[in-house]
C-alpha cells in the first residue's frame, strides 16, 4: 500500500482532507480526517493516469479494431470497450516499463462471483440468479477463445486462463462506466479506492486535465467516503463487484401477480405499491452470499 500511495504522490494525485485506511470488514476504503464541507474537491486525478477505452481503440489499438472487429469493434460487439481494457492489462501488467505497474501490482487478486467453485454456486436459492451467473460463465469463456486466438495470432505466445481470469475480473470490479464525465468506460487508479453506497457523498468531474472528485454534501471526521456504482440490486453487486451491503435501496424483490406474471421491484419503490399478490419472497438472504465469499 505505502508503494503505491507513493506512485500516486509522484505521478501528480493530489488528496485534500482524506486518507485510505483497511476498514473493519478487512477491506481498504478512503475516510475523512477531519469535517470537509459539501463542495469541495478532495481527489485530483490527472487524466493521464486514467486508462480510457476508446483513447486505446482509436490510438493505440486501432488496427485490432480492424482485423478483430468481432473482439474490438463496438458496432460489432458491445463488450468491445470492456475487452480493450482486459487487453491492456493482459499486455502490461508483468510490463516493469509501464506507466501502471504499480497499480496492477496493488490489486493481486480481484475477485467476485465468477471465482466461486460449483459447489458454492449451487448453495444459491435464486434460480434467477443461478441463469444469470451461468450465461456470465459462457461468455467468459467465448471470450477467453477469442483472445487465445487473437494472442497467438497476434503476440504468438499463449493465453493461459488464470491470466484472464485475472484481467476480466480487473476490469468488472474497477471499471468506471462512460456516463456524462467520462469520454467512455475507463479505469481510474486511486478513485476505485472508494467503496460504493447509495448514500454517496462524492461525484466526478473533469476540470481541465483533471478528474475531480467533489464532496456533495458535509463528511464528518472519521466518516467513510463513498462513490456510486449505479442504481444496483445486491445480485448485480455480488455478481460483478464481488461485495453486497445491508440495507439496499436499490435491491430487488420478485412479485409474482395472480396471473404468474413476475415483476422485479426495487426496495425503494416496493414500500410505495399496491401489488395484489398470489405471494412474494426476497430473491436471497444476502448475508448467506457474504458468509460464502468471506
Amino acid at each position: 500500500m505505502f508503494q503505491l500511495l507513493q506512485w500516486f504522490q509522484s505521478e501528480g494525485i493530489r488528496t485534500e482532507n482524506i486518507r485510505v485506511t483497511e476498514l473493519t470488514q478487512g477491506c481498504n476504503g478512503v475516510v475523512a480526517t477531519q469535517p470537509i464541507p459539501s463542495d469541495q474537491i478532495i481527489i485530483k486525478i490527472p487524466l493521464h493516469l486514467c486508462i480510457f477505452s476508446d483513447d486505446l481503440l482509436n490510438n493505440h489499438y486501432k488496427r485490432y479494431k480492424k482485423y478483430y472487429p468481432h473482439i474490438f469493434n463496438i458496432d460489432l460487439n458491445e463488450d468491445a470497450e470492456f475487452n480493450t481494457l482486459v487487453l491492456y492489462i493482459l499486455q502490461q501488467r508483468d510490463n516493469e516499463m509501464s506507466l501502471h505497474k504499480p497499480y496492477f501490482d496493488y490489486v493481486k487478486d480481484p475477485q467476485n462471483i465468477l471465482s466461486w467453485t460449483q459447489q458454492q454456486v449451487d448453495t444459491i436459492l435464486d434460480e434467477n440468479l443461478k441463469k444469470t451467473i451461468q450465461k456470465m460463465r459462457i461468455g467468459l469463456q467465448l471470450n477467453f477463445s477469442r483472445f487465445v486466438t487473437f494472442f497467438k495470432e497476434q503476440f504468438k505466445k499463449e493465453l493461459n486462463y488464470d491470466q484472464f481470469l485475472y484481467a476480466y475480473q480487473f476490469v468488472m470490479t474497477r471499471c468506471f462506466g462512460g456516463d456524462d464525465h467520462f469520454q467512455s468506460p475507463c479505469l481510474v487508479p486511486f478513485g476505485d479506492m472508494l467503496n460504493h453506497h447509495d448514500k454517496c457523498q462524492t461525484k466526478q468531474k473533469i476540470i481541465g486535465t483533471d478528474l475531480v472528485f467533489i464532496t456533495t454534501k458535509i463528511v464528518q471526521e472519521n466518516e467513510e467516503i463513498y462513490n456510486f456504482f449505479g442504481e444496483h440490486s445486491n445480485s448485480f453487486l455480488l455478481c460483478w463487484y464481488g461485495f453486497t451491503y445491508d440495507n439496499n435501496i436499490y435491491d430487488k424483490l420478485y412479485l409474482l401477480y395472480e396471473n404468474d406474471q413476475i415483476k422485479e421491484v426495487s426496495c425503494y419503490e416496493f414500500p410505495k405499491c399496491n401489488f395484489k399478490l398470489k405471494y412474494y419472497k426476497n430473491c436471497q438472504i444476502y448475508q448467506e452470499y457474504r458468509d460464502l465469499n468471506n
